[in-house]
């Protein structure tokens, strides 16, 4: 086995007994009427577990109260640094989001400027704990949490989100690690880009789970949807399911529904197919797989 697939030390699930544990997750649940509509059929026709509520998402009060009526659908906080909105707006984050209250589309830029600025670090730790309590106010449970575009693992932020979720006994967090080797043998698309973002995300995973591990938190062993995001198939997730390995993996997903006004991505609404489709849940079930999510790894 490559060193770039190697299980992470320390992880969630992994036994001797060669069970396979898997959470499937969807994130920016708030971010749209479109994507609460799709996160809704996937959980209750297909086999979505799990979502990440986006708290200052344009339909994140549908979203919490689609939660309250869900309670077996573990909501999460998804959160955002870059390319959505913040909870605190441009009065308490001045310099870090426009005069609507987004913080900038640029994710390296933003992440060059997280890890640069120490002026920016107070402000954010103010955002983010922001963004925690109005999880918890919506809510009212936080069992996991994970970051648009997979920024709770820059090194600013986890120091930061890490302290805050010994604070509020937040017990999981999701590590962006997928071995890409399985991915690439599925699907070569992107090769440069699922390279490079195989490299970033496996070294900022490693330094993350460290400091996770010092504190108690849990995570999972394996996860896919970082380097096919956006090109999913039934071919390529098929291919996945087949070659699950033993301990907790995480599938995560983008969906959105067509309910008649903004019609979202093809790839969001295929998303919703993927995960209502009958040959995933049997292939899960061929696997030897349980569905399971952040909240019962929490509970065990």
């Amino acid at each position: 086995m490559s060193t770039v697939d190697q299980a992470p030390r320390g992880g969630a699930t992994r036994g001797r007994d060669g069970a396979r544990a898997v959470i499937v997750t969807a994130d920016d649940f708030g971010l749209s009427r479109e994507a609460n509509a799709g996160i809704l059929r996937a959980h209750r026709e297909g086999v979505l577990t799990a979502a990440s509520l986006m708290v200052a998402g344009a339909a994140r009060d549908e979203a919490a109260a689609l939660a309250r009526e869900n309670p077996a659908l573990d909501v999460g906080l998804h959160l955002v640094v870059c390319m959505g909105g913040s909870v605190l707006g441009p009065a308490r984050l001045r310099g870090l989001v426009d005069a609507a209250g987004r913080f900038g589309d640029n994710p390296v830029g933003a992440g060059m400027r997280y890890f640069f600025s120490r002026r920016a670090r107070a402000p954010l730790r103010d955002e983010i704990r922001a963004q925690i309590d109005t999880h918890l106010e919506l809510v009212g449970r936080l069992a996991h949490i994970d970051g648009h575009l997979n920024f709770h693992v820059h090194p600013a932020i986890a120091d930061i989100l890490l302290e805050l979720c010994a604070e509020y006994r937040v017990p999981c967090m999701r590590l962006p690690r997928e071995p890409v080797l399985t991915t690439l043998r599925l699907a070569r698309d992107h090769l440069p880009r699922k390279l490079i973002e195989a490299i970033i995300f496996r070294s900022l995973s490693r330094r993350t789970r460290r400091m996770m591990a010092a504190r108690g938190i849990r995570t999972n062993d394996w996860l896919f949807g970082l380097h096919q995001s956006g090109h999913l198939s039934a071919g390529y997730l098929l291919g996945v399911i087949h070659r699950l390995r033993p301990g907790l993996t995480e599938l995560y997903f983008h969906p959105a529904a067509d309910i008649g006004a903004q019609p979202p991505s093809l790839a969001a609404w295929r998303e919703v197919e993927l995960l209502t489709d009958p040959r995933i849940r049997a292939a899960l079930d061929g696997a030897g797989a349980r569905l399971t999510n952040f909240a019962e790894l929490a509970r065990a």
